[in-house]
């Protein structure tokens, strides 16, 4: 067993041998190309892969290859999408749900900049954002809806189609952050109704580097196209379109493992395969991650927000205070973890807890004498 086992599966995913090897010729002297170099031979036969790459990519999500923007992540998709709205009279209200990821929360600021009026829509205490609360907010000057399709943090899946629909009777479009659905659960974008959604190769064994928005509208992204990582992309939209049926139950038993083997300990909603967010009472989670650090690599939450020093915003926006969320790690499990490196950090876990939350009980003690 290599240890420390990598249990952090959201934040990011090794990629797979197999789409490290359909990559490596694109590295090389052999198809170096540049897709836009259509006048030359390397261009064109860059071009034919990056496009049997969009098809692959599309095929995952059931969508149109043509549909398909190349980014570099799935941050970047998401303020491409921001990009190609505008104010207008009559309508520049945009709605955006208080569990998004970082990337989109953090264009609040600019968007208000661009004479947009934004509003937060409330989660339930359960993680969800549910038609009610969008139909609130809802109005003929709203221009675009916000909703990530499965969160990052807590794992929750939207009821997306009863969004779309809503926000399509009011005239007004629908971006999907699936950055963690993609892959993992099926995604099928004509049925979902969003008008553009993103996601990241290398949240499903794919390369860092490069992500994807789906758009029903035409979007110009200028630049090179990075061949090797558009292919590994393609590559790794197959194999997840493959596994994922298997990926997923085997992640969904070895979840129920895990909290088999844990100490007693809330569970922050749920419901993605292989993703658990726990309070563990009495702890920092932090403190508890530096004690690990050598047998596991967890996290207290999102990649992006780690060591910021900031609550977290997911944590916060289903209602739990300072001391649940200081208390809080992430778990996520991959499809190379076994059930002995479950057992082992079940074991690791409790362990370090017990001690560390008996020498909080010992220190209370002592303040009290």
């Amino acid at each position: 067993m290599k240890l420390p086992i990598y249990l952090d599966h959201h934040a990011t995913t090794p990629c797979d041998q197999g789409v490290i090897d359909m990559m490596a010729p694109y590295f090389g002297v052999a198809q170096f190309g540049n897709a836009n170099a259509r006048n030359n031979h390397h261009g064109r036969v860059a071009a034919q892969a990056v496009k049997a790459a969009k098809a692959q990519i599309a095929s995952l999500i059931n969508g149109n290859p043509d549909h398909i923007v190349l980014t570099s992540g799935a941050s970047e998709a998401n303020m491409l999408a921001f990009q190609e709205i505008s104010p207008k009279e009559g309508r520049n209200e945009i709605l955006i749900s208080a569990l998004e990821h970082a990337s989109i929360l953090d264009q609040i600021p600019s968007l208000r900049a661009r004479g947009f009026i934004v509003h937060i829509i409330l989660s339930t205490k359960g993680g969800i954002i549910t038609p009610d609360a969008v139909a609130t907010l809802i109005n003929n000057k709203t221009v675009m809806v916000c909703v990530m399709l499965a969160n990052h943090e807590i794992g929750t899946i939207q009821p997306m189609r009863d969004i779309a629909q809503l926000a399509h009777q009011h005239g007004a479009q629908l971006h999907c952050d699936a950055t963690q659905a993609v892959g993992k659960i099926p995604v099928d974008v004509l049925a979902l109704g969003a008008d553009s959604i993103s996601f990241s190769a290398h949240k499903i064994y794919g390369p860092q580097g490069i992500g994807a928005l789906y758009t029903t509208k035409p979007i110009k992204r200028g630049g090179t196209t990075p061949l090797a990582l558009a292919v590994g992309f393609g590559a790794a939209c197959e194999l997840a379109k493959q596994r994922m049926a298997a990926n997923s139950s085997r992640m969904q038993e070895l979840t129920a493992l895990l909290l088999q083997y844990l100490p007693e300990c809330q569970v922050n909603s749920g419901h993605l395969p292989g993703l658990l967010n726990l309070v563990l009472p009495n702890v920092n989670a932090e403190d508890l991650l530096l004690e690990l650090s050598h047998d596991l690599s967890l996290s207290t939450g999102a990649a992006c927000a780690s060591g910021t020093g900031k609550p977290s915003t997911v944590l916060r926006a289903i209602g739990l205070d300072d001391i649940s969320i200081n208390s809080s790690i992430r778990i996520s499990i991959g499809r190379n973890t076994t059930r002995d490196e479950i057992i082992y950090a079940a074991d690791k876990i409790t362990t370090a807890y017990l001690q560390m939350t008996k020498q909080h009980s010992l220190s209370k003690k002592s303040a009290l004498s």
